[in-house]
């Protein structure tokens, strides 16, 4: 079993922040002009808290969390309600307890800046355009015969399309065995992937004022704990203001 990119990119991204100021499986973190370490504190549980630079179990209960970007500050952060047996790497990512065979993730995108028309690595990354029309139709693009159609979904008011896209079983002919839907920088690092054979990816795409949201949940069935938690935090998800700037 691989590790959990989620860690190996934070110290990346962490690197590329201060230059540019910048389940699971495959899963790129952001960059943020944060210095030091991620906290190991636990965030206090008196309301709504920030998990950003936050890391280690989450406390049941909302927390707000920063969309994933790459060299940019977002007006909004995602205020989810968060049950017990959870954790987070660094605060911009809910992922199942710390055995590291659970799988699963949560995550919120506000850049998806070039989607792979050919997930298993053969295609091309394409720029899919800013609505959220235009990043449905790439992902359905990506392999059309074999992925349902996007559907009409709201998400606390905000509306949108849901799709769910599934890795193959067979991941032996993917380029480095990994499955590539999106990256959220336009060289193509930090790609959004799997390296689990049959990871479902259940996407929302919706539009927040303005602001492209992809609120995005991993699952590797028989393997993912907590399958339903992930579902209902994403579904019953919120947009507040980013107080931290």
């Amino acid at each position: 079993m691989t590790g959990h990119p989620a860690r190996y990119f934070l110290p990346l991204l962490a690197a590329a922040s201060l230059l540019l100021t910048a389940c699971s499986d495959g899963t790129p973190k952001p960059a943020e002009a944060s210095t030091g370490s991620p906290s190991t504190g636990e965030p206090s549980s008196s309301g709504p808290t920030s998990l950003r630079d936050y890391e280690g179990s989450i406390s049941p209960g909302r927390h707000r969390v920063p969309l994933i970007r790459w060299d940019r500050t977002y007006p909004i952060d995602a205020l989810v309600d968060v049950p017990e047996g959870f954790i987070t790497p660094g605060g911009w990512v809910i992922e199942n307890g710390r055995n590291g065979t659970a799988y699963g993730d949560l995550m919120f995108f506000g850049d998806v800046d070039r989607v792979d028309t050919q997930p298993c690595g053969a295609g091309r990354l394409v720029k899919p355009g800013p609505t959220v029309q235009d990043l449905a139709n790439a992902l359905t693009a990506q392999l059309p015969l074999q992925q349902p159609a996007a559907r009409p979904v709201t998400l606390h008011g905000h509306s949108g399309s849901y799709l769910e896209i599934t890795a193959p079983r067979d991941l032996s002919t993917c380029d480095g065995g990994r499955y590539t839907l999106w990256t959220i920088k336009p060289t193509g690092a930090f790609p959004y992937e799997a390296d689990q054979p049959g990871t479902v990816f259940r996407l929302w795409i919706i539009d927040v004022d303005g602001q492209r949201v992809v609120a995005a949940v991993k699952l590797v069935p028989g393997h993912t704990i907590n399958a339903a938690d992930f579902v209902r935090m994403a579904k019953t998800v919120e947009f507040v203001a980013n107080v931290n700037g």
